[in-house]
């Protein structure tokens, strides 16, 4: 008999925040994309209930509590992140989290850096 894994996220959500190596960056701000997705096996116990399942408005917020500090690195904010959705969440199985940096300061036609986690119980 098989199983149902249940995938809930978010895609494209927008932030400018002061996150780079170079204090030009922090200083001047950089505009990201971040995608979130989380999975958990459904138990079809799921009713129609938002306490039953994961509530993306809380990855959101996660997420942007996580874009409000200072910080030189993209890897350090992704695994905020990561860290506060296993904490938040421990029934989830698997978590991708996707940050781009758009327009990143090298001299070349780039669209875009990324860093992403991708956590599997």
């Amino acid at each position: 008999m098989g199983k149902t894994i249940r995938k809930i996220g978010l895609e494209g959500i927008k932030f400018n925040a002061a996150i780079g190596y170079f204090q030009e960056e922090r200083l001047f701000r950089n505009n990201f994309l971040v995608d979130v997705f989380v999975s958990f096996e459904d138990t079809d116990s799921v009713k129609d209930d938002l306490k039953n399942t994961i509530n993306y408005v809380s990855l959101y917020e996660i997420c942007a509590s996580s874009f409000e500090r200072e910080s030189q690195l993209l890897e350090t904010v992704a695994q905020e992140i990561l860290g506060k959705i296993k904490s938040k969440f421990p029934v989830l199985e698997h978590i991708n989290i996707k940050i781009k940096k758009l327009n990143p300061p090298i001299k070349a036609q780039i669209e875009n850096s990324f860093v992403e986690l991708d956590y599997s119980k």
